[in-house]
């Protein structure tokens, strides 16, 4: 794989709505999401949203660079609106991809209302990420931020696990796996907990924790991957499966944080190599480069919470 990465990338650092074409228009462009004329009526929205680039207005929160799109983290000697908005940003900006993917593995007017459901999210937390990113708080101001965020992740929650009910029961036939949906379900239910922590000033990361969590979740990013690539791509097939394994032994038995940290390492490298080989063709799949941008960015944030564990 890292044979293959060093053929180059394209765009490492553009921000992913501009980068993007969309079909239709963009859910941003007003209030009402009113559709400008009937020609764009005829063609539905799907796809990333096409949101202006910026920087966070809050003291305190670095930007880390090495995915697509920024990746917000409190940045050293961060306070605690420094980690509270770049909490916020950062799984904002992962829902709203969530409701996004969904959109995506929804196709056919069968499957319209749910995808209407899901693209409706992607709007709500395109609108968080931007009044979180393009605010300035301060400590004693964070409340209403946190109070609005939890309210929709959990309203999200309740829509995947819905679906993930009626895609197991046969209700839904989306291409969604039921696992995806759980996946991403945990994910939004992490954040709600972190939420609720913060509310009451605790910007704490606890090590259990953090292995727990994030070692199962690199752990289903790579069977996705493995997965996802074309049958032939059977080396890196192999790879993703064995590192997959390696993850979950890791959530099985408790590693150390300096094992914890080679892990996070290791996984932010595969799946660099891999967004590489697929933005230039290098590497034949069916993945998205905004789901490798996805995994890749959720895996920098992996290392950067067991650094910062206790």
């Amino acid at each position: 794989m890292e044979k293959r990465a060093a053929q180059g990338k394209l765009g490492r650092r553009q921000f992913a709505g501009g980068a993007m074409a969309t079909a239709g228009v963009s859910l941003l462009a007003t209030p009402s999401l009113a559709l400008p004329d009937k020609s764009a009526a005829l063609c539905e929205s799907i796809g990333p949203l096409a949101l202006p680039e910026g920087a966070a207005y809050t003291p305190g929160i670095a930007v880390d660079r090495r995915a697509r799109k920024p990746i917000f983290l409190p940045g050293p000697g961060a306070g605690y609106a420094a980690h509270a908005v770049s909490e916020v940003l950062f799984w904002t900006d992962i829902m709203m991809e969530h409701a996004m993917f969904i959109s995506l593995l929804m196709p056919g007017d069968h499957l319209r209302g749910p995808r209407s459901e899901a693209r409706r999210f992607q709007d709500l937390f395109a609108r968080h990420f931007l009044s979180a990113r393009d605010s300035g708080y301060a400590d004693y101001g964070i409340s209403p931020l946190l109070s609005s965020t939890r309210s929709s992740v959990q309203r999200f929650i309740e829509y995947k696990r819905r679906m993930q009910r009626a895609q197991e029961s046969g209700s839904l036939r989306s291409l969604v796996w039921p696992l995806f949906f759980d996946h991403i379900a945990r994910e939004a239910e992490r954040f709600v907990v972190r939420l609720d922590r913060l509310a009451y000033g605790d910007t704490a990361l606890q090590s259990d924790e953090v292995s727990a969590f994030w070692t199962r979740i690199m752990a289903d990013h790579l069977e996705f991957i493995a997965h996802l690539l074309d049958p032939q791509e059977r080396a890196l097939v192999d790879q993703a499966v064995e590192r997959a394994g390696q993850l979950y032994e890791a959530h099985a038995f408790r590693v150390d944080s300096g094992q914890l940290a080679t892990l996070a390492d290791e996984v932010i490298d595969f799946k660099t190599a891999a967004e590489q080989g697929i933005e230039t063709g290098q590497i034949k799949s069916i993945i998205d480069p905004a789901l490798a941008d996805h995994v890749l960015r959720e895996a920098v944030r992996f290392s950067d919470e067991v650094r910062r564990a206790q």
